[in-house]
């Protein structure tokens, strides 16, 4: 395949995938995770029977673990922010690779042989 068409493509990608970045929403890096405990109320049912259901934001920063609590309610739009944060992620990646390719020679060019030897 023609190196002009080749780059033309990648560039077109590149353009592509730096829209998609700008266009990104709120993210979170982070997990969220339930928790079971007993409240301790007298008379509540999780003293004899299920406990409560409690849901936390767990995130890395900075070599320590952060926690937040969610709550059911909000625990939608969290999981929301993390999944814009991994779409973020994989849209880095790949333009990543595309600027990989973009920056080495051309194989049927002069700079490519250069390379070889």
């Amino acid at each position: 395949m023609d190196s002009n068409l080749v780059r033309a493509r990648l560039e077109k990608r590149r353009d592509s995938l730096l829209l998609h970045l700008r266009g990104l929403g709120n993210l979170m890096r982070g997990s969220v995770y339930t928790t079971y405990v007993r409240c301790g109320a007298p008379g509540c049912d999780c003293v004899t029977g299920e406990k409560h259901a409690k849901v936390h934001l767990s995130v890395n920063m900075k070599g320590r673990t952060r926690t937040a609590y969610v709550g059911e309610r909000r625990a939608e739009e969290v999981g929301a922010w993390i999944a814009e944060y991994h779409r973020a992620w994989r849209l880095i990646e790949e333009l990543t690779e595309v600027n990989l390719e973009l920056l080495r020679p051309s194989k049927s060019g002069k700079a490519a042989k250069a390379v070889k030897s």
